[in-house]
């Protein structure tokens, strides 16, 4: 198994820092380089102010080593990998690899981070050696925070080098991988580049603002708060440019990307140098403590809107099932903009699944893991239904049966049970030992029971408090994980009990609070445990 732990990172913009950072976070021993040493230090300088922040530790930084393409070859001679992160242009690649094929170890891992370029284009010209073990490593930024690894082999790429690549990278480098097709933009970018251009091009076709956008495309059908536009500003406009030309030109035979192009707003933002974020300014411009907002029509700022869409608020409190199915019923603009944007997005991802990706639960665990979405397209489709998506087929794609198992229907009609992966289950499907108001006690076997919160963001509220300690005083569990079954493991403390008694002058009980607070932290000591945290 692959188990190296040193890696040269080659390209210290946005995505090599970011995966420089990553690896030194968990322990490897990360070398960065550029074209030289002013502009690596340049780029690394802002990598570590970097919001949010690369690192755990800021002084993990002064662990990783900077040089020069030019002048520290043996960094690359010396890596167990070395991951090419350079600008996405192919000649510039190409000459790159002209020199890691002379440089790197014969049993070094050589992988491109390309977002998008085949990796048939970039193997021309290379050796039989090389070939065999260059590989597409396709990081999801920032790194540290999305966990997506889209692994992408050659025809020529050694099939047992890819069987250890996918264990390396889940259990070595804190990923969680799907395997992709070389397809052009492999499946984030060819359906989630496409997606985001559509989502602007039928903004610009309904005239709705950039604000409202946001909020129909945010936690109403299951994606980050950051919605369309902002996440533009993330990503950077001339990034999803480059993306889209890339995908203009290599796929010829879609006739929907044609829509790649079909903006107004972007090319403007673009040549004006307003390209998002790192520009300090795109589809959104900070001034001050607060942002103002570019207006499509005006193509000027003004002043941040509040949308007044009253039912999305209303909607956004329900499931997401129920989100979607509502959503696209309503009889007004924002309903007329989900149904002109979310259903032929759909259709699209209905329309390219077997030309990008091996089954639809990869496509859909890409969407999840890269781009934050609560469900991906071919679980929307089953929660709106097929029919009323448009989908001629009337499929069903996740099919539960009564022993708990999900199958999923695979592109030859039948369908299939993924193979179990149990270093990812999640706590519900352990046994329940006991439930109490707060957590629940669950069997996670060999002696160890898993204390998992269920109140509201993880919330430590005084009746957690009182519940655990009394749980834990019985002196029953003798070996504890304590977790959260919430969307993450915990706010923290419930400052609303402090809020109240604060306003109550009850100070004797903020005091007592915090004494059966610290009271716990001791039974815990004195119990071997841990904390899973995540979230």
């Amino acid at each position: 198994m692959l188990s190296g732990h040193k890696v040269c990172v080659v390209g210290a913009g946005t995505m090599g820092s970011g995966i420089a950072a990553h690896l030194a976070n968990i322990g490897f021993s990360v070398s960065l380089l550029d074209v030289s040493y002013e502009w690596v230090q340049g780029a690394f300088a802002r990598a570590k102010s970097a919001r949010p922040p690369h690192f755990y530790i800021p002084g993990t930084a002064n662990t990783i080593k900077l040089g020069s393409i030019q002048e520290d070859e043996h960094l690359i001679a010396e890596a167990d990998w070395v991951c090419e992160a350079i600008v996405e242009k192919l000649d510039t690649k190409r000459r790159l690899f002209d020199r890691i094929e002379l440089l790197a170890r014969p049993d070094a891992l050589i992988s491109t981070n390309t977002s998008g370029l085949q990796l048939a284009l970039l193997n021309v010209g290379r050796g039989e050696a090389f070939r065999r073990r260059f590989l597409g490593t396709h990081f999801f930024n920032p790194p540290r925070h999305l966990k997506l690894l889209e692994l992408i082999p050659t025809a020529d790429t050694d099939p047992g080098l890819m069987e250890e690549a996918v264990k390396f990278f889940e259990t070595q480098c804190a990923r969680r991988v799907v395997l992709a097709k070389d397809t052009p933009g492999f499946i984030a970018n060819r359906f989630g580049m496409w997606s985001m251009f559509f989502a602007v091009r039928t903004t610009e076709k309904l005239g709705l603002s950039i604000e409202e956008v946001d909020m129909l495309t945010g936690p109403l059908i299951g994606r980050p708060r950051s919605g369309s536009f902002r996440l533009n500003d993330l990503v950077g406009l001339d990034v999803m440019q480059d993306i889209a030309s890339n995908l203009l030109e290599r796929c010829t035979d879609d006739p929907c990307v044609k829509f790649l192009r079909e903006t107004t707003s972007i090319p403007f933002l673009i040549e004006k140098g307003w390209i998002g974020g790192k520009a300090g300014q795109g589809y959104y411009k900070k001034e001050g403590n607060s942002f103002v907002s570019f207006d499509l029509t005006t193509r000027a700022y003004r002043e941040r809107r509040e949308p007044e869409l009253p039912k999305v608020k209303e909607l956004e409190r329900q499931p997401l099932h129920v989100r979607l199915r509502e959503g696209l019923e309503m009889r007004d603009e924002a309903g007329e903009y989900l149904r002109e944007y979310l259903l032929p997005t759909l259709r699209y991802a209905d329309s390219i699944k077997e030309e990008i990706s091996h089954n639809v639960r990869d496509f859909d665990r890409v969407m999840m893991w890269g781009f934050g979405w609560e469900a991906g397209p071919f679980a929307m489709i089953d929660m709106i239904g097929a029919d009323k998506v448009g989908i001629p087929e009337k499929q069903v794609f996740y099919q539960a049966h009564h022993d708990g198992a999900e199958k999923v229907l695979g592109f030859d009609g039948v369908y299939f049970q993924p193979k179990p992966e149990p270093d990812y289950r999640p706590l519900s499907s352990y046994p329940l030992i006991q439930p109490f108001n707060t957590f629940n006690v669950r069997d996670l076997g060999d002696g160890v029971k898993s204390l998992g919160l269920t109140t509201k963001m993880g919330v430590i509220s005084p009746l957690a408090v009182k519940e655990l300690t009394d749980y834990l005083s019985t002196g029953e569990a003798k070996r504890i994980v304590f977790s959260s079954e919430a969307k993450v493991f915990s706010a923290g403390f419930d400052l609303s009990f402090f809020i109240q008694k604060a306003a109550e002058n009850a100070f004797d009980e903020i005091e007592e609070g915090i004494r059966n607070f610290q009271n716990l932290g001791k039974l815990f000591m004195q119990t071997p445990s841990v904390a899973a945290v995540w979230g």
